[in-house]
């Protein structure tokens, strides 16, 4: 939901997209391996420009996520776990109960979204994770899962702030210019900024002490 903010840094040279990805894959994502099979084909036949491809990863509250996505915004391939049913049992979200399950799951989801997509990590470009605002033991878990990958495959880091990241995400389906207002409402912020480029953001209002959600919720 926030790939727009990734892509202004950093450059590399997509790599001919390997056919056996497609047997690692669920058949869920055959789909997908084929579309990578026809575009390895395509790209030994022609010239082809560099990508841009960036991880991004999100874990700032109760669901773990990945994808990768393009320059032009494209998503090739996406995972998601759910903790939704967790914690409905305990009528609401405990920060220890979720950051355990980000941690069970954060590995099979990474893994599920580069096979979906056809990429290897050391194709990538960066990989990109949300670090604020959000629930500190579960951003915990995303952030050093991230570190260790880009320690592990010499990838820059972008660090995400998911409130700005969701006032970017209309330009993922929309032209859009800037600069434009935005109302951001969640169960934990409520926003009222000016969006001036990438990350500049001009804060005009906020709520005090209770988002509206959070109001809702009890």
């Amino acid at each position: 939901m926030f790939w727009v903010q990734f892509f202004s840094r950093h450059a590399s040279v997509q790599k001919i997209l390997a056919i056996s990805s497609v047997t690692r894959c669920t058949s869920k994502s055959v789909k997908h391996g084929q579309s990578a099979w026809l575009r390895s084909i395509f790209f030994n036949s022609v010239k082809y420009y560099p990508t841009k491809l960036v991880l991004g990863i999100e874990t700032s509250c109760d669901d773990t996520a990945a994808a990768v996505v393009d320059d032009t915004g494209k998503i090739l391939g996406e995972a998601l776990h759910s903790q939704n049913e967790v914690h409905l049992k305990t009528g609401g979200i405990i920060p220890p109960v979720a950051q355990q399950l980000h941690r069970e799951n954060i590995e099979r989801i990474v893994k599920e979204t580069l096979c979906v997509s056809g990429i290897s990590l050391d194709e990538l470009s960066a990989v990109a994770t949300t670090v604020k605002p959000g629930l500190a033991l579960s951003l915990g878990v995303g952030l050093e899962y991230s570190l260790k990958l880009v320690d592990k495959y010499k990838k820059p880091f972008i660090p995400i702030h998911h409130m700005e990241a969701h006032a970017l995400t209309i330009r993922l389906i929309n032209q859009v210019e800037f600069p434009f207002l935005v109302l951001l409402i969640s169960g934990g912020h409520c926003i009222l900024v000016v969006a001036q480029g990438v990350s500049d953001f001009l804060l005009l209002g906020q709520s005090v002490d209770i988002a509206p959600g959070d109001m809702l919720d009890k």
